[in-house]
């Protein structure tokens, strides 16, 4: 039934950071929150994303650009970030709800670093903040 979910839409998510990495260890980074809006045209998957600049609090948000796609329920994609952040690509691979409601899986950064991710889709009148809280309960 994945297979013809449309994954259309304004998302929200959060990615974790490996508690054993270097960076993480020294500034204790534990969740960052994202927003994706996607367009679906029969599995091929492209949008954007943003997050908060929790590295350099102050500064714009980070922006980027994501291009993949799913398969029954497996979702690929690759987010390429804004021009100020463009060191890396970052590859996410997850597993689709039957629903099509949500995708929980890990990102990668090849021969780096690697964390889990997950996204739901939005609904009206819900905030990012309690998206957010939600996913970290979860």
């Amino acid at each position: 039934m994945t297979d013809r979910i449309d994954l259309t839409g304004r998302w929200t998510g959060v990615y974790f950071y490996p508690e054993d990495h270097a960076w993480n260890a020294n500034d204790n980074m534990s969740a960052t929150p994202f927003t994706a809006e996607l367009t679906d045209t029969g599995g091929v998957i492209v949008g954007q994303t943003v997050e908060p600049n929790l590295t350099f609090p102050g500064r714009p948000d980070i922006r980027g650009v994501l291009e993949g796609r799913h398969d029954g329920a497996r979702l690929t994609f690759a987010k390429t970030p804004d021009a100020d952040h463009q060191d890396h690509v970052i590859y996410y691979d997850g597993d689709i709800s039957p629903d099509g409601g949500a995708v929980t899986g890990r990102w990668s950064i090849p021969g780096d670093w690697s964390g889990e991710f997950r996204m739901q889709r939005r609904t009206v009148g819900e905030t990012v903040a309690e998206e957010v809280e939600a996913h970290t309960r979860a």
